[in-house]
């Protein structure tokens, strides 16, 4: 359902994860949603949330600068 809601937006989304999901189980490591989404940032903690926010601003940013 997320991958579906996330391929019929028009906006940029970006996955994230606090931990660093390729040191752990390896059940963790596949993502089902990063066929649609522009990027994912992982392992940096509550930072990783900061990077996520900054990443889809430049994206955002980015689009307008292209019309």
């Amino acid at each position: 359902a997320i991958l579906d809601a996330l391929a019929s937006i028009k906006v940029p989304a970006i996955e994230v994860h606090l931990s660093n999901i390729y040191a752990r189980e390896e059940f963790r490591r596949q993502s089902v949603i990063s066929p649609v989404v522009a990027g994912c940032i992982s392992g940096l903690g509550w930072r990783s949330y900061a990077c996520g926010i900054q990443a889809i601003i430049g994206l955002i940013q980015d689009r307008a600068a292209e019309k």
